[in-house]
């Protein structure tokens, strides 16, 4: 089998390396002359599955280490013959971490706390899914919103999007970005609904920048209406506009699904799906290659609320501020930065890499259910 992967995909030599000729290449040189010859393609964000790449070509199948699939043409690559596959779900939890991260934040910032808050996730997908698990466990409300999954019957239950926004202590955004149909995204979070939003909210965007309305959320927590601002995604990307950065109180680069087993596990789904698609066998295990977390046990401190011991032991495995100060050392247009930062995103590790000691009685379950070994 002919073989051609992205540099970029984690871990690829020792993952596709023994099914056959394997060339690896930077997703800049994954051109229609590069892939004539293959019979597979893997790549990740960056290199663009359609047509133009394929037509001509032996490839029978195209797939995407990414959970997005915006850079990806299914239909026109199934009109070639081709089988496209991509890895729904493998940086949720990455995701879901990152959004306890940001709020352990506003409480070391001003003072957010979790008990008897209300939170807001509108897509209740794989990341929703997650979100909303994690803010079940510490003791959070949780209210959801996801239109196509409640038209299909799926279980709720369901908060229209007008009720959440009013009732939400903290709204965080997790659907892709949909142009057409009856429940589009672009711009679903816009001037007109940022204004309905109950006072002193946190908002939280880690999907797709144009999602929201950048400059009406910065003005929105400019105002003090948003108590606090987050945002992982921006409309347009690379070049992040630096006037909606200054008013974020968190900013970082498209990186809050970039966890080691994040990308590991979309190197593993499509691994096997390769292997189903050509009807071959090959097993691989990814343990011995990972990099060693931050920490890999952690002793609470005796003292302080529960929020701040959780923030202790979350900083020792993952420091989301590092990343927002990295966001922000550009001294111009921080297009260049922005793509260095996530191409050479450094190795984090998830919650499940870290023992926690030193638990109080009532907080173990808590622990456990945000991934934590206790």
């Amino acid at each position: 089998m002919n073989l051609i992967c992205a540099s970029s995909v984690t871990f690829a030599a020792p993952a596709f390396a023994p099914l056959g000729e394997l060339t690896l290449l930077p997703e800049g040189e994954i051109t229609p002359e590069r892939v004539r010859d293959a019979d597979a393609v893997i790549t990740r964000s960056k290199t663009r599955l359609d047509r133009v790449l394929f037509e001509g070509s032996r490839v029978q199948f195209a797939g995407t280490c990414t959970a997005g699939t915006d850079h990806a043409d299914a239909e026109g690559l199934s009109a070639l013959g081709i089988h496209f596959a991509s890895a729904p779900g493998c940086n949720a939890n990455a995701v879901s971490e990152y959004v306890v991260a940001a709020l352990l934040e506003a409480h070391a910032d001003h003072g957010f706390t979790f008990a008897g808050k209300t939170l807001g996730i509108v897509g209740h997908g794989e990341v929703g899914s997650r979100v909303a698990r994690k803010a079940t466990a510490l003791g959070m409300k949780v209210l959801r919103n996801d239109p196509p999954k409640a038209a299909e019957g799926a279980s709720g239950p369901w908060t229209n999007l007008d009720d959440l926004l009013a009732s939400s202590d903290v709204l965080t955004l997790h659907v892709p970005l949909v142009e057409t149909g009856p429940w589009p995204t672009r711009n679903l979070l816009s001037a007109e609904r940022l204004a309905t939003m109950k006072p002193g909210a946190v908002l939280i965007n880690a999907c797709r920048g144009e999602v929201l309305d950048g400059p009406a959320a910065a003005a929105a927590r400019r105002s003090g209406r948003l108590s606090w601002l987050v945002l992982d995604v921006w409309d347009p990307e690379p070049d992040v506009p630096l006037e909606v950065m200054a008013e974020a109180d968190l900013a970082t680069p498209h990186i809050a699904g970039h966890s080691v087993e994040g990308k590991v596990n979309g190197t593993r789904q499509i691994l096997e799906a390769l292997c189903a698609h050509f009807q071959v066998r090959h097993e691989w295990d990814p343990l011995p290659l990972m990099p060693p977390p931050l920490s890999e046990r952690v002793s609470l401190p005796g003292e302080g609320d529960f929020e701040t011991r959780l923030r202790h032991a979350l900083r020792s495995c993952y420091e989301l501020r590092e990343d927002d100060r990295a966001l922000r050392r550009a001294d111009g247009p921080p297009g260049k930065l922005f793509t260095q930062l996530r191409r050479n995103y450094r190795d984090r590790r998830e919650f499940s890499a870290t023992t926690v000691t030193e638990l109080h009685r009532d907080e173990r379950e808590i622990y456990d259910a945000l991934g934590f070994r206790v």
